[in-house]
């Protein structure tokens, strides 16, 4: 092989002449095709051929196709499935079952290379008892292909220099390498090949002769580090600098940092145009294709089976990735949110809930199509793709709307890449059930990188080894840390540490890593004139150095742009930014208006909370919990103490009961009322579960009832209607007891804690009793009670006209209560009451609806606007302001 060449004129004149290029990877290839290009438009030529410029993989296979000796080659996929099974079959039943074994597979494939690769031996070595599994699987793997007449990729370079040595491959006659930092020992081969053939070889570089002017710049952590980089290139990008390389050395852990940096500072446009393509800069590495949304939904589609979910069942519902999506799509939201009241977990896809099949026929008939799926018995995975295609298309996959620009590339991935990929596995899987082949769809899915196809903008943004071979006017390296560059020996697991330090193996040990960063650092700083290298100073709480590496160069900052990004554009505008407080909706239309006591509740924590539920009829949406939520407890208390005592009637025949007769007129009461909510379902053992505990709970209920004042129970679940100001309320008072005098008590159960302080402060913040005693006369109503049944804390809280009425509650005349709220006796505060619902009443028909919460813990902690009125901005203003 000659000496380096760094000239493009020289590769050009080559190529022109019919030169074969091999570069390190494909984006090399293609960045050589599109120079060669210009060169040639820029030589005056209108029309040349195709250069000649492959990866090495790539060229490989070409050759071994026109040797036509692919057939049976096996693809890197198929060898590593082939590695897993011979590992799966090896390690089953015995102490190693529990071992990863697709990673490990990964790394024993990697090993079985580097022993091909290095010609390299283990019979000179001790082993360790994982040297000797890997030389069991290796056997078993070698006798696999054998037995399937298999030929392993690995193999190629050696067949292709065959090939050359006898003739039947004849070489170009000039041939140039390009792009390999750290030549691999099969293509040092392969150009000895060549070059015994006949064949010129030449090594091309493409760097500069002498290095550029490199600076080192700190910048304080990760985030400000790729913004100082955005900035630098946002500047040369508005000087008209054509070809700017950013190189990142831990890209696959920052790459969801830089791509937002980037668009903040390069183009904010696209922040908001999520279907745009970004064409001022370009990000080499790519995402998932498993978390495209096209491609989630076609895998959860396929794997629909038996129950759904309500997560999934909602997915199906939102996702435009199906038929009727659009058609139907205000009647799925619909549909989806009546689920989520419903609060069941899961649902079965053979019988799914009723609501659908009424208000979205088209979902209904898809998820028909979904129970309905066929094929238990095993095929190939060829028979498996087709079979998925034929359900995917059956339910209106990918939808009826126009695909994005992001969305048509995903499938065109899906269709031209993942289920080929999947296919290449036949050979080597055998037969397959339908859920194993399934998982090897999703596995590829998430290992195929999805990377749409943008224009090559002035911005590159590169992993380490991807700038191979590629030149810039300017260059940013940045995450030069010492525990980044040089990398940490990683030798494989597999293969004896001293057997990869002998031979040189790639990430063998400390020394080899550190030459191979050296040869990176003297590339990188040849590949453009000016060249910064940049390191965080902290991760978190966690300080950083530098690598050693880049010590020698000069400290600075070069010249920067102003942010663009919006935050940071707002924060600098110095105008003050004109505001508007509006706290105030449209007035009611009417007068009166009709509904329950959560209005004035809402609207005593906080007005806006009262506007967005009753106004606007906003509503966060509900998630089912494991067991029953706390909503449905507190309704099957209630059911279950009100069918008690329409049976029971008064205290009188509570204390004639028996203790058998009391436990089983409980019993059968919650049984029946189990029955009632949950049909067949109530002998499940979840149900069973909580009937226990509802007996307990009301046994424990009743022992406190037999020791209070004679009553008896006169109104259960009784419908009122109350006026409160200029509003209508609605109101269903849980229990009513009426005394010896005739005087009556009003009850309401609650099975949480509650502050008695609620319902005596200046805000009501507990508005129901009052509510419930707005058609109650002074004289007749005598008290009023919050019932909190909870176990090991069941007692009544409230206020009451005279003592001994309830237990533990004395009259509210001369009371510490009433001392406290400022009231004189009981007339007092239920006319105190009376003004208060009046006046939220008027709060809500004026339309005043400001996010003006009483306190967090009582307003915020459970409501479920957050997003909407965005309190927690906020609550971090004020703890700004007081800092």
């Amino acid at each position: 092989m000659t000496e380096p060449s760094a000239s493009f004129e020289i590769l050009g004149r080559a190529l022109a002449q019919g030169a074969l290029v091999l570069t390190v990877n494909k984006r090399l290839a293609r960045a050589l095709r599109e120079r060669f290009d210009h060169w040639m438009s820029d030589s005056g030529r209108e029309v040349w051929g195709t250069p000649k410029i492959y990866g090495l993989d790539t060229w490989l296979l070409r050759c071994a196709g026109e040797l036509d000796e692919d057939a049976g080659l096996l693809s890197e996929g198929a060898s590593l499935y082939l590695w897993e099974r011979v590992i799966e079959a090896e390690v089953a039943g015995s102490e190693l079952a529990l071992l990863q074994v697709p990673a490990s597979a990964r790394r024993a494939q990697e090993a079985h290379r580097l022993l091909v690769e290095y010609g390299a031996d283990l019979a000179s070595y001790p082993l360790s008892e994982d040297h000797r599994a890997f030389l069991r699987w290796r056997g078993a793997y070698l006798d696999a292909c054998r037995r399937g007449d298999w030929s392993d990729s690995v193999l190629l370079p050696e067949r292709i220099c065959a090939a050359l040595a006898d003739g039947r491959l004849l070489p170009p006659e000039q041939v140039f390498v390009a792009g390999f930092d750290d030549p691999p020992p099969r293509l040092t081969r392969l150009c000895t090949a060549l070059e015994e053939a006949g064949c010129r070889v030449t090594a091309w570089s493409g760097i500069l002769s002498v290095p550029g002017d490199c600076l080192r710049t700190a910048a304080l952590d990760a985030e400000d580090e790729v913004r100082l980089a955005a900035r630098w290139a946002r500047r040369l990008l508005e000087e008209g600098a054509p070809r700017i390389g950013v190189v990142v050395a831990d890209l696959q852990q920052r790459r969801r940092l830089v791509e937002r940096v980037l668009r903040e500072e390069l183009a904010p446009d696209s922040l908001i145009d999520l279907e745009g393509t970004e064409e001022r800069f370009n990000l080499s590495l790519g995402s998932p294709l498993a978390e495209q949304g096209l491609v989630t939904a076609a895998l959860d589609l396929l794997a629909a089976s038996g129950r759904l979910s309500l997560d999934s069942l909602s997915f199906f519902l939102r996702s435009p990735y199906l038929g009727g999506a659009q058609r139907e799509g205000a009647a799925r939201a619909r549909c989806d949110r009546k689920l989520r009241a419903g609060r069941r977990e899961s649902f079965s896809l053979a019988h799914p809930p009723a609501e659908i099949a009424a208000s979205a026929p088209e979902f209904s008939a898809i998820l028909a199509t979904l129970a309905a799926r066929g094929g238990s018995r095993r095929r190939p995975l060829g028979e498996w793709m087709a079979a998925f295609g034929e359900l995917l298309s059956a339910v209106g996959w990918p939808g009826e709307r126009p695909l994005g620009s992001l969305e048509f590339q995903a499938l065109k991935v899906w269709k031209e890449r993942l289920l080929p990929a999947v296919i290449e596995l036949e050979p080597v899987s055998g037969l397959l059930e339908r859920d194993a082949a399934l998982d090897l769809l999703r596995r590829l899915a998430r290992e195929t990188t999805f990377q749409p196809e943008t224009p090559d903008g002035p911005v590159q943004v590169l992993g380490l080894l991807e700038s191979a071979g590629l030149q810039f006017d300017h260059l940013w390296v940045m995450g030069l840390t010492d525990e980044i560059f040089p990398a940490p020996a990683r030798p494989n697991p597999f293969l004896p540490v001293p057997l990869q330090v002998a031979c040189d193996m790639p990430h063998a040990g400390a020394e080899r890593e550190l030459t191979f960063a050296r040869a990176l650092r003297d590339r990188l700083s040849s590949s453009a004139p000016k060249v910064v290298f940049s390191h965080p100073l902290k991760e978190g709480d966690v300080e950083l150095r530098p690598s050693s590496l880049i010590l020698d160069f000069s400290e600075g900052l070069p010249l920067l742009a102003e942010s663009a990004a919006p935050l940071a554009v707002l924060e600098g505008i110095s105008p003050p930014l004109e505001t508007l407080c509006d706290e105030t909706g449209p007035p009611l239309a009417a007068a009166r208006a009709v509904g329950g006591t959560a209005i004035l509740k809402d609207q005593a924590l906080c007005p806006f909370r009262a506007f967005a539920h009753h106004r606007l009829a906003a509503r966060g949406l509900e998630h089912p919990e494991p067991g029953l939520d706390a909503a449905t407890r507190g309704s099957l208390l209630h059911r279950t103490l009100e069918s008690f005592w329409r049976e029971t009637g008064d205290q009188a025949a509570l204390l004639a009961l028996s203790e058998k007769e009391l436990d089983g007129r409980i019993a059968g009461t919650v049984e029946t009322v189990l029955r009632e909510r949950f049909g067949e379902e109530a002998q499940s053992p979840l149900c069973l579960i909580e009937g226990k505990r509802l007996r307990a709970l009301v046994r424990e209920w009743l022992e406190g009832e037999k020791g209070r004042t004679p009553f008896a129970v006169h109104g259960l679940e009784e419908k009122r209607t109350v006026l409160c100001g200029p509003l209508t309320i609605d109101t269903q008072i849980d229990r009513l007891d009426l005394l010896p005098d005739g005087g009556r008590l009003i009850l309401d159960y609650k099975t949480g804690r509650v502050d008695l302080n609620d319902l005596l402060g200046e805000r009501l913040l507990e508005p129901q009793l009052p509510v419930y005693a707005g058609d109650e006369t002074e004289e007749r109503l005598r008290a009023l009670a919050i019932a909190q049944v909870r176990r090991g804390d069941c007692l009544f809280k409230g206020v009451a006209a005279a003592d001994d009425l309830l237990p533990k509650i004395t009259a509210f005349a001369g009371s510490k209560a009433a001392e406290k709220a400022g009231l004189d006796d009981w007339p007092e505060l239920l006319e105190r009451w009376r003004d208060q619902l009046a006046e939220l009443g008027g709060e809500f028909a004026r339309g005043w609806a400001a996010v003006a919460p009483v306190a967090p813990d009582k307003a915020c902690k459970f409501c479920d606007l957050a997003p909407l009125c965005r309190i927690d901005e906020t609550l971090v203003d004020d703890e700004e302001v007081e800092s």
